[in-house]
C-alpha cells in the first residue's frame, strides 16, 4: 500500500471517531454516598460520562441547586426518585458543549448553553438530551444562566402554559421571592397582570423591583385579608397555604400549585379551575428554555442569585436551599 493511502486512511480513522470518544477520563463531582444529612455528600472523582445517540456532553461552568436535590438526599423521595449510589445531584447546568453523540446536528463543540437534566450537573461534565438544551442568554453570566432551567420552566409551564395569564388579571403568588416565585412574579408582570406576592418583610423591596404591585408579609398578615377576588393563585408553598387559597379566588378562578394537590372539595364548591400539578407540555424543554432565554436577553426577566459556592462546598449549597430562606437561586461554580 502506498504511503499517501496509508496516511489518508489514518486521517479518516481519526476524523471518524465521535467527539464523544475524546476528552478527559476522570472528573470531580459532588457525590451522594447514602441517604441522610450533609455528611453523606462529598466531592470525589468519577469517570467522565460519554454521550449516547441524541445526547450532548456539557463542560459545566455553573449549576444551580433546587429543593428536589436535598429532598433526594434525605431519602424522603425514594419511592418516586430512587437513585443509584453514588449519585451526583443537580438538574440545572450552564456551560459549553464539549462533545456530541451520534445524530446530534443542531449543536457544535464550544456552544454556550443552558440545559435541564434528570441529575448529575454538580460535576465537571454532564450529559443532557439535545432537545433539553438551549443557547445561554447573552446578557447573563454562566452563574445567572444556571439558575434558569428547573425553576423558570416550572413558572413558565404553570403560569403561561397551564394558567394562560392575561392582561388585567389579578394574580396572587405565594412564596414570591423563591426560585419559582421570582420568575413567576416577573412572568405575570410581563403578561400585564396585577401581581400580589407573599414574602417576609425583608423581601418586599426586592419583589416590587421585579414587578410585584403589592406584597403581603405572611408572618404578620393573613393573605385572605388583603388578596380578594383573585383571578389566579399560584402556590409554591403547599400545606396550609394551599388549603386556604381557594377562599381568595373569584368563582371560576384558577388555582395553580407546584406542591401538593389542590383541595378538591373547595375547588368544586367554588367552581374553580384546579389543574393537578403537571409538567406536561407539547414543547421540548429546549424550546421553552429558548423562549425564556429571549425574555432574559430582552430584560423582561432578571435572574437574582442569592449565593455562589465553589464545587468543593456544594454540599453547603444544598443546606442553604433546605432552609427555605434563600432569595432567587443558589448556584455552584464548577469552572473557575
Amino acid at each position: 500500500m502506498q504511503l499517501p493511502i496509508v496516511l489518508s486512511l489514518f486521517v479518516f480513522a481519526l476524523t471518524s471517531l465521535s467527539s464523544a470518544e475524546t476528552g478527559p477520563a476522570r472528573m470531580r463531582a459532588l457525590l451522594m454516598t447514602g441517604y441522610g444529612g450533609p455528611e453523606v455528600m462529598k466531592v470525589g472523582e468519577v469517570a467522565v460520562p460519554t454521550p449516547a445517540s441524541g445526547e450532548v456532553r456539557i463542560r459545566t461552568h455553573a449549576a444551580a441547586v433546587n429543593p428536589i436535590d436535598w429532598k433526594i438526599r434525605t431519602g424522603k423521595l425514594q419511592r418516586n426518585y430512587g437513585v443509584t449510589l453514588p449519585y451526583i445531584p443537580g438538574r440545572d447546568v450552564a456551560g459549553t458543549i464539549d462533545a456530541m453523540g451520534p445524530g446530534v446536528t443542531d449543536w457544535k463543540v464550544g456552544d454556550s448553553v443552558v440545559a435541564v437534566t434528570s441529575g448529575g450537573t454538580l460535576a465537571e461534565y454532564v450529559i443532557a438530551p439535545a432537545e433539553n438544551v438551549a443557547r445561554k442568554p447573552n446578557k447573563l453570566t454562566f452563574e445567572e444562566a444556571a439558575g434558569i432551567p428547573t425553576a423558570s420552566l416550572a413558572a413558565w409551564r404553570t403560569l403561561i402554559t397551564n394558567g394562560d395569564i392575561k392582561k388585567g388579571q389579578r394574580v396572587l403568588i405565594h412564596g414570591g421571592a423563591g426560585g419559582v416565585g421570582s420568575t413567576a412574579v416577573q412572568l405575570a408582570h410581563w403578561r400585564g397582570a396585577h401581581v400580589i406576592a407573599t414574602a417576609s418583610q425583608s423581601n418586599h423591596a426586592y419583589l416590587k423591583s421585579i414587578g410585584a404591585d403589592e406584597v403581603i408579609d405572611y408572618r404578620t398578615t393573613r393573605f385572605e385579608d388583603v388578596a380578594k377576588n383573585m383571578d389566579v393563585v399560584l402556590d409554591t408553598v403547599g400545606g396550609e397555604t394551599l388549603q386556604r387559597s381557594p377562599a381568595v379566588l373569584r368563582e371560576g378562578g384558577t388555582l395553580l400549585t407546584i406542591v401538593g394537590m389542590p383541595p378538591a372539595q373547595a375547588c368544586s364548591e367554588r367552581k374553580l379551575r384546579c389543574p393537578t400539578p403537571s409538567t406536561a407540555t407539547s414543547e421540548q424543554p429546549g424550546e421553552e428554555l429558548t423562549k425564556l432565554g429571549q425574555l432574559f436577553d430582552s430584560g423582561a426577566l432578571k435572574m437574582y442569585v442569592e449565593a455562589v459556592f465553589p464545587l468543593e462546598q456544594a454540599a453547603k449549597a444544598l443546606e442553604l436551599s433546605e432552609t427555605g430562606r434563600a432569595r432567587g437561586k443558589i448556584v455552584v461554580r464548577v469552572l473557575n
